[in-house]
């Protein structure tokens, strides 16, 4: 879905891990210090979801193909001194096997050791396409069922689901992310190496809760894949990670590639960076079937190969060719999806001129990418060191693909004559209603619309806050960019039959324009008073000393009526730099000063904000104020006492994040 500029705030809205936090702070001082311009945790992280969107939310970018691999080194290692990124592992695969596997830059800015092809790095999220190669293995044995409800498989795991009498949540559900489950809860980040899936399901269940109906809408969470894990060793009676390095990992030709750090290989492990000099700490995360693999770029390109191969003889028989079909099919939806769709831990990208398939992941310090396309026979694998730059993501797998593709022209297919008919039953505002973190949805809800109109060659997509963009018609009520290599964005109508806009992880549900207007008209002028009460009652004071040398005195309540909008503005803007601060140290776990403070710091807002209205209220009383000095306190007073009650209903005021 090439919401380019569409959802290039959705890509900003949609960071989780530290990037959830940064949302929060997206409220707080989007709302309460920048809408036009958001202030992010220094070294903003990108996690799996922010590189989804980003490979289906920007436009792709136009590269001249490097004609060598020496040209391909030389320019990948100009994009990494240009961004700051350290390194990164690389992976040249066709039909044939790994062409070429390296790396460019370093694993290390300290000791300087070079990226190789064995240098291991943290894959994050690429782990769900080896556990659900590893439970469709199981499928097929028979030992596993797709579609046999969780609650019968492990009813020993807490679920949530106001509709299992008709919609029970299956293990088809949890890999396709359509179970309606919330991502997982900040006390479930992070753990100790050896945690069984079991364990980790029992931190808190609230995140394994439907939502929504199963099966009417998808959106990302991690738990879904520790279902998964706790699944494999459910049938196996063994560990979900002695299974798939057994079953999948070694017969895939990944000799060394694990889920957990050893001393075994602990030379070849790259360090992550936050920033250009600043490195992450390595935390093993509670979900690690969701995340924890460690695999070098020579060791995944094994897998691309095998997905090229498509169970070709002399390949490895880890499932049948069906299997693999089905992995790559979305079976949980009722409509029909794009070509960027979620299958079984394996995913569309339409970003190239050809449609590819693979599976991104991020964590604190390490982006990864896998790609093959099937059409064009070849594959790639990036692995980067860092977790700051989007640009390099970009820019390094339009240079991979230009070479993998330097013979050849390439063009997306053409388009479909649009349906003037059908575009119009379906043109309208839709409102985005799959938040990936219920407790930041809100967030998301206020800033994130599409207006879709009529285009000669389609339709054409404004967003909410004002960006668009055109895209062309590929026929059934699906639209692409003109340069992505499928169908991006299908506007269809969901199983209740409202009109609904989807595309990879994106589902927007038909609305009032009016309504969300006004709201992000309200936010945004309510978060300019906020700004401005603090400089108001500057000036305020000046001219109070000035009047007290001439001889004249600030009326009765002069001063408290500016003083606590000026301190509600104050903690308004204070409470970003607690949110950096607590984000930067990853100190959402625990109650800790950081994670303390934020509440506390909530809750001062809130207390202000308060006593500004008792203060207005006291003041229209009394007039004892003249009506001009009153008018801007009181306005920044009635914006910070509504975006209390906004907080407030959303849980926000005296959050507690560590126990969320």
């Amino acid at each position: 879905m090439n919401h380019a500029s569409l959802l290039s705030a959705d890509l900003r809205a949609r960071q989780v891990r530290r990037r959830a936090l940064a949302v929060l702070l997206f409220v707080l001082f989007v709302f309460g210090a920048a809408l036009g311009g958001p202030v992010e945790p220094a070294g903003h992280v990108l996690d799996e979801s922010a590189l989804v969107h980003a490979t289906t939310a920007a436009p792709p970018i136009e590269v001249e193909a490097p004609p060598t691999l020496e040209q391909l080194q030389a320019r990948v290692a100009a994009v990494l001194a240009r961004e700051g990124v350290p390194g990164v592992g690389l992976a040249l695969v066709d039909r044939n096997g790994v062409r070429w596997a390296g790396g460019v830059g370093v694993a290390d800015r300290s000791t300087g050791a070079p990226v190789g092809p064995d240098t291991q790095f943290r894959v994050a999220s690429i782990t769900k396409s080896f556990v659900a190669l590893g439970v469709m293995r199981l499928v097929e044995q028979g030992r596993l069922d797709l579609n046999r409800p969780l609650r019968e498989l492990m009813p020993d795991v807490a679920l949530g689901n106001d509709w299992d009498a008709t919609s029970p949540i299956t293990l088809a559900h949890a890999l396709e992310h359509t179970a309606g489950f919330d991502e997982m809860r900040f006390n479930e980040y992070w753990g100790e190496d050896g945690a069984v899936p079991r364990e980790a399901l029992a931190i808190n269940p609230r995140s394994r809760v439907a939502r929504w109906r199963p099966g009417s809408r998808m959106s990302y969470s991690n738990p879904g894949y520790t279902l998964a894990g706790h699944a494999i060793e459910l049938a196996t009676g063994e560990s979900y990670e002695t299974f798939l390095e057994r079953e999948v990992l070694r017969p895939l030709g990944m000799p060394t590639a694990r889920f957990r750090r050893t001393d075994e290989y602990a030379d070849r492990l790259a360090t992550g960076y936050h920033e250009p000099d600043r490195p992450a700490e390595f935390r093993p995360i509670y979900h690690a079937p969701a995340g924890a693999l460690l695999a070098s770029p020579r060791e995944l390109g094994q897998l691309v190969h095998f997905w090229l191969r498509r169970g070709e003889t002399g390949g490895p028989a880890i499932v049948g060719p069906e299997s693999l079909a089905r992995i790559e099919r979305t079976e949980t939806l009722s409509y029909p999806g794009a070509d960027n769709n979620y299958g079984l831990g394996n995913y569309g990208d339409v970003l190239h001129p050809a449609r590819g398939r693979g599976h991104d992941g991020g964590l604190p310090g390490f982006l990864s990418c896998y790609r093959y396309f099937p059409e064009l026979g070849v594959g790639y694998v990036m692995l980067l060191n860092s977790t700051h730059s989007l640009q390099a993501y970009l820019e390094i797998r339009a240079l991979l693909f230009g070479y993998l593709t330097g013979g050849r022209t390439v063009v997306p297919p053409p388009p479909v004559e649009p349906d003037p008919g059908a575009i119009a039953a379906l043109t309208g505002y839709y409102g985005y209603a799959n938040p990936r973190v219920e407790l930041f949805g809100f967030i998301e809800r206020a800033m994130l619309g599409i207006s879709v109109r009529p285009d000669p060659a389609g339709i054409d997509l404004r967003m909410l806050t004002g960006e668009s963009v055109q895209m062309v018609s590929t026929g059934d009520g699906g639209f692409r960019h003109w340069r992505e290599g499928g169908t991006s964005v299908r506007l269809t109508r969901g199983d209740d039959g409202r009109r609904i806009l989807v595309g990879g992880m994106a589902y927007f549900e038909e609305g009032s324009y009016a309504w969300a207007r006004a709201r992000l008209l309200l936010l945004g002028a309510a978060n300019i008073l906020l700004q401005l009460a603090p400089v108001w009652a500057l000036g305020w004071a000046v001219l109070a000393v000035i009047r007290r040398l001439r001889g004249r005195a600030i009326a009765a309540g002069e001063f408290a009526l500016h003083a606590w909008p000026a301190a509600a503005g104050l903690a308004w803007g204070l409470l970003p730099l607690l949110f950096v601060h607590m984000a930067r140290a990853e100190a959402y776990t625990t109650a800790n000063p950081r994670s303390v403070g934020v509440c506390v710091g909530t809750v001062v807002f809130a207390a202000c904000s308060a006593a500004a209205v008792a203060e207005v209220v006291r003041a229209g009383v009394a007039r004892t104020v003249p009506l001009g000095l009153r008018l801007v306190p009181s306005a920044a007073a009635i914006a910070g006492f509504g975006m209390t009650l906004y907080l407030m209903f959303h849980g926000v005021i005296g959050l507690r994040i560590w126990a969320w």
